[in-house]
């Protein structure tokens, strides 16, 4: 025969659902969070990276920019 539930143990059994779901949202949030500064981290560097090769290429600044536009020098 069918076991049946109580109002009560459905009522437990859909708190510990909101909880679980609650924790894992939090851990998303945090992963989420997490991956934004690590892109943000790897944008910076990637500027840093990019100014430097400005620095020591004899291009002026004007000839990238017309490179990036057209493609060309």
């Amino acid at each position: 025969m069918a076991r049946t539930q109580t109002m009560a143990s459905i009522d437990a059994q859909i708190k510990k659902a909101q909880e679980s779901v609650e924790k894992t949202k939090a851990r998303y949030d945090a992963a989420i969070t997490e991956l934004g500064a690590l892109y943000d981290r790897k944008k910076a560097l990637q500027i840093q990276e990019l100014a430097s090769a400005l620095e020591k290429s004899e291009k002026t600044y004007e000839d990238v920019l017309k490179f990036i536009k057209n493609g060309k020098f």
